[in-house]
């Protein structure tokens, strides 16, 4: 375009829907307002693709909290018995070593596979794997089991 057609021009004007009018806004907010409204909708797509309930049909619906939230029946016993064993277990391992709980550690809690271990302690897998079943061992003799 030549440069007389630029300044003819008018500048375009952006509007955003608000309770069912159209209102004038800066392009930035309408940018932004088209943002959310897009993520918004890929959100909800993806929640129907999931079969996920979205937030706005819970509460718009006719049930009640009570009623959206599954009665989970909780067997008080066996909370307390897995407790009493974890704080076992925590106790057993307390009377390791300081490396037998980093590979305790690294192995059990944060998940890292014995190949992972192996390498960032320079050893051999099959080193750091007999290590593993010595540890395990020990813990079995605190555990009597």
């Amino acid at each position: 375009m030549n440069e007389s057609g630029d300044k003819n021009r008018e500048p375009r004007r952006y509007y955003i829907p608000v309770d069912g009018k159209y209102y004038e806004t800066t392009k930035e907010v309408y940018e932004v307002y088209y943002q959310m409204d897009r993520r918004e909708r890929y959100l909800e797509e993806r929640d129907l693709k999931k079969g996920v309930q979205s937030f706005s049909d819970i509460s718009n619906s006719i049930y009640t909290a009570d009623e959206i939230i599954e009665d989970v029946n909780v067997d008080v016993t066996n909370t307390a018995i897995s407790n009493i064993l974890f704080e076992t277990v925590l106790e057993a391992i307390s009377t390791l070593n300081e490396e037998e709980k980093s590979l305790i550690q690294e192995l059990f809690f944060y998940g890292k596979t014995e190949r992972e271990v192996a390498e960032e302690l320079g050893i051999s897998k099959t080193a750091l794997h007999f290590r593993k079943k010595r540890v395990i061992g020990k813990l079995r003799n605190q555990l009597n089991i």
